[in-house]
């Protein structure tokens, strides 16, 4: 049975998420507290109920500005970014010298593209936890929603000497060295996060730094070890495209075959079939899978070009032979 405390907490937070102080002092203020800080305990619109019981009651400082932040990264994920930043700015006004709620701050400010003022909360916060990898991290992804893509690896490289095991961190460090092109960092850290978490998605992920570096035969081990850990459509149309620009045509089209199989109204895995057969030689049969990704997807651009290239065949395909009446070889026609 839940525990009957969290139940009247979450009744009053749907009822009456702006108690008087009177009504809330009659709570436990140290549970509310408790209940507020595991923000992924139920849907974000409960828990800003509960949170605010916090903000609103007499518990204690450390706990209402605690409240303060997690509201303020809920209302983030709802997108109310002019109230994430309300309660940044009471969080910093109750505690100054928090770096927590100074992030806090500085998130909602970057989330409303006020990047300097972002910057300066990070900047300060960073100074009074100079040891704290997720605020390296934090001013980071600042620089890189600013496209200061070095100045967000700067960071990032911080981030991750202080915390060299966190997945995230090494995940985030490998798409900013992409957008400075260090191709190489970027597969670097993708093996270290393979090392620390070998799911298929990483296999994937490592797969197509390989094959955008060329490096197929890597490439397709990565995507055959993502395969045996989750045989998922998109990841046999990545291995596919990898034997595809290989040359190895059959191995690409059952690969696309199966993902089909597995998807079948993957719009991209019929054209990437249609290129093989056409790569392969078979005009008729790629001009069959341009049609059906495009009947899938009439907006994908890449399947109306590689069709309109091969409208020619079909057209010669349709017109009778040289020197015979129309009528002469019907079945081709």
């Amino acid at each position: 049975m839940g525990h009957p405390f969290r139940t009247l907490v979450l009744c009053a937070a749907l009822a009456a998420p702006s108690l008087p102080h009177a009504v809330v002092r009659a709570q436990d203020a140290a549970e509310t507290a408790a209940a507020c800080a595991n923000d992924d305990a139920l849907p974000s619109e409960q828990m800003l109920g509960i949170c605010g019981l916090v903000i609103g009651s007499t518990a204690a400082l450390p706990d209402r500005v605690h409240a303060l932040i997690v509201r303020a990264g809920l209302q983030l994920r709802l997108e109310q970014v002019d109230l994430a930043v309300a309660d940044g700015d009471l969080a910093v006004q109750l505690d100054p010298l928090s770096a927590a709620a100074l992030e806090a701050r500085g998130k909602a400010l970057a989330a409303g593209k006020k990047f300097d003022r972002a910057l300066d909360d990070f900047d300060r916060a960073i100074k009074l936890r100079p040891n704290e990898a997720r605020l390296f991290a934090s001013r980071a992804a600042t620089f890189a929603s600013m496209h200061e893509n070095r100045l967000a690896v700067r960071d990032y490289n911080e981030a991750v000497r202080l915390d060299p095991n966190r997945v995230q961190g090494l995940i985030d460090r490998a798409a900013a060295y992409a957008k400075v092109k260090r191709f190489d960092l970027v597969i670097d850290d993708q093996s270290d996060i393979i090392r620390l978490e070998p799911t298929a998605d990483h296999y994937d992920a490592r797969g197509q730094s390989y094959a955008r570096n060329n490096a197929y035969g890597r490439a397709i081990a990565d995507f055959d070890a993502a395969i045996r850990l989750e045989p998922k459509a998109s990841y046999f149309v990545n291995r596919g495209n990898s034997f595809s620009l290989s040359g190895a045509y059959d191995r690409a089209i059952t690969d696309y075959t199966t993902a089909l199989q597995l998807q079948p109204e993957l719009a991209m895995a019929y054209n990437n079939r249609g290129v093989a057969w056409r790569d392969k030689g078979d005009p008729a049969r790629a001009l069959a899978d341009f049609d059906a990704a495009v009947q899938i997807d009439s907006t994908l651009d890449i399947a109306l070009r590689h069709r309109k290239q091969l409208e020619k065949y079909r057209v010669a395909a349709r017109r009778p032979a040289i020197g015979l009446h129309p009528s002469a070889d019907a079945s081709t026609r």
